[in-house]
């Protein structure tokens, strides 16, 4: 398997998955239904998108599976904007976000991006929206 440059090689799963708990600041909410997230390239010069599936959302950040060839092109700390629904009657959200992590996927050719939402003037409401629909989401799933 191909895998972009800033792909982290683990030699221990253990503790690919304690780093990775270490990292997130906040509980996600893993999806039912699969959503669609578009990923774009924020400056003027970088005029981009990359289609891929939401995997789990929570306050802070999200994560999503693309394909590898989409990823190459991304690295650890890039900013862009994400746009996406958590569930089928959603409204769209649509966020800066940073690149925290790229590890390779479950599924062959793909990766998993995870990321964390950039602080700006209307994170916060934000935030309070997309809790609302996780919770939502959680109702219609149980």
């Amino acid at each position: 398997m191909i895998r972009p440059d800033s792909v982290p090689a683990w030699s221990d799963e253990r503790a690919n998955q304690a780093t990775l708990a270490e990292r997130r600041r906040s509980r996600r909410r893993r999806l039912q239904g699969a959503s669609e997230v578009s990923l774009c390239g924020t400056s003027a010069d970088a005029e981009w998108t990359v289609t891929g599936v939401l995997l789990n959302a929570g306050v802070n950040g999200i994560a999503c599976r693309v394909s590898t060839r989409a990823a190459r092109a991304l690295t650890i700390g890039q900013a862009l904007q994400v746009i996406f629904r958590v569930g089928p009657t959603s409204a769209a959200f649509d966020l800066k976000a940073r690149i925290a992590n790229i590890t390779p996927a479950g599924t062959t050719h793909h990766v998993v991006l995870g990321m964390e939402f950039v602080a700006d003037g209307r994170l916060k409401s934000v935030q309070t929206k997309l809790l609302e629909s996780l919770r939502r989401a959680g109702d219609e799933a149980g």
